[in-house]
Order: C-alpha cells, then structure tokens, then sequence
C-alpha cells in the first residue's frame, strides 16, 4: 500500500512537472512574438496568394505606402488597357494622399486594407489588429463612403491569430503569387521581365506605387499580359468569396 501511495504520488508530481514545463515553453514562445494559437490548435491558416480558374484572368495587387505622384500616371495606364486593379492603401498614407484615395476610387478601381500604420501584423494580438484594420477602414470610408472587403498584412507578415481576426471581422487576407520587388529599384525592364516572366491564370502581381521604376513599367505589361489573353481584374473578381478550399501553399481551389 505504502509502495502504491509513492508511485501514485510520483506518477502526479512527473505530470505536474511536464505541465510546468509545456507552459514555460509556450509562455517563452509567446515572448519571443510567435503565435500560439498554430501550436496549441496545430492548423496552420494561409492566406490567399493564388487562385485555381479556368479563366485566363490575373489580378493585379498594388501596395500604396510611400509616396503617391505617380498615382495619376498608374490610373491613366488602367484606364488606357481597361484593366483593373486592387489599391492596397496604409491609413497613413490615406491621410497623406486623400487627393489620390478619391482618384483611385473615383476611377473604379478597387481599395483594399493595408493596415493603418504598417506594423508586422504577425506579433499583435487580437485587439491590436482589430485596432489596425478598424484605423484604416476608418480613413478609406472617410474618403469614399465604403469598407474594404480586402486585407493585406504589412510585408506579408502573418499568423494564424491575424487570418482568424481579420475574417472575423470580414476581410479576406490576400498575398500575393507573383513578386515584381519592383520597391529594389529594379529597372522598368527588369521589373517587366520578373512580372511577365512569371504571370500565369489566377496569379496575384504585387507591385508598389511610389517606387522608383513600377509606373514606367507598368504600360509594357499591360500590354504583354493583354496580349497574352489575360483579363486584369480586381483581386475580388479573382478570388472565390464562398465555397473554397485554400491549399498548403495558398492557392485557393473552387468546391465542386
């Protein structure tokens, strides 16, 4: 009886130890900004960087942070090859550039979310990116009466915590497939061959007003990409609101 009272006893003290420990790890990680939510759930949330279509269609992604005189000549080349673009604006820079927001919105282009301050998304906790997506809303309806319905983190920094807030509140969070580092100070011909180099249906091209080279470029791949067959669309038209499964690798796959 003794002997079975000490191995109870022990048996206690060794799980109350590992509890210890697991906790101690998960307090340690959570320290270091990682998100705990993906270990303690073990489901890895993805955003949206790619769709599976049968349409010959892409979208094209343009972030807006920095500098925006380059906006009226970007929205002329749209205009020019009937293409269609989703604006990814900082609230920052919506209070920067109000005159461009309304120029964007003005021209029928669609206005996703950016984030307010363009922090890395991926360490805040829940009330800190609602805070983030709710200050840039906030600046974008100011301007143009509407809500985003896109969302695209900051540097393309995530977490499971960022995905399942920012759905929550109605965004879908959108990457991209395509990279033009055009923000490198590529040259226009070189930021050409990296986009139309790469570009196949359902990529999404991320691209940057502000950047030294990406409206020189621009017209070139417009005009390679229409000859090629491909329609440019919003990333709303592209992407599938309901009814989808997101692979591993982000590539969103209609449910038939």
């Amino acid at each position: 009886m003794i002997y079975k009272t000490l191995s109870f006893k022990k048996a206690v003290l060794l799980v109350m130890v590992f509890a210890a420990a697991i906790a101690l790890i998960v307090w340690a990680l959570w320290s270091l900004g990682m998100d705990i939510s993906q270990i303690v759930s073990g489901e890895r949330l993805v955003p949206i960087y790619s769709v599976e279509t049968q349409r010959k269609a892409v979208a094209l992604g343009i972030n807006c942070a920095w500098e925006d005189e380059d906006i009226p000549q970007i929205l002329n080349t749209l205009e020019k090859y009937n293409a269609k673009a989703t604006f990814f604006v900082v609230g920052e820079w919506c209070s920067r550039c109000p005159d461009s927001l309304k120029k964007i919105y003005d021209a029928g282009q669609e206005i996703g979310s950016h984030s307010d301050t363009h922090p890395d998304m991926s360490v805040l906790n829940e009330a800190e990116i609602a805070e983030e997506l709710d200050g840039c809303a906030e600046k974008i309806a100011a301007v143009t009466g509407d809500k985003p319905l896109l969302f695209r983190p900051p540097s393309g920094a995530y977490s499971n915590t960022l995905i399942k807030t920012a759905k929550e509140m109605g965004y879908y969070t959108v990457q991209w497939s395509v990279d033009s580092i055009d923000w490198k100070g590529l040259t226009a011909e070189e930021i050409f061959e990296r986009v139309t180099s790469k570009t196949k249906s359902g990529d999404i091209i991320l691209l940057h007003s502000g950047a030294d080279h990406t409206a020189e470029a621009l017209p070139a791949i417009l005009e390679k990409l229409t000859a090629d067959g491909f329609e440019l669309v919003p990333v709303s038209e592209l992407i599938y609101l309901e009814n989808y499964t997101i692979d591993h690798a982000g590539r969103q796959h209609p449910m038939n």
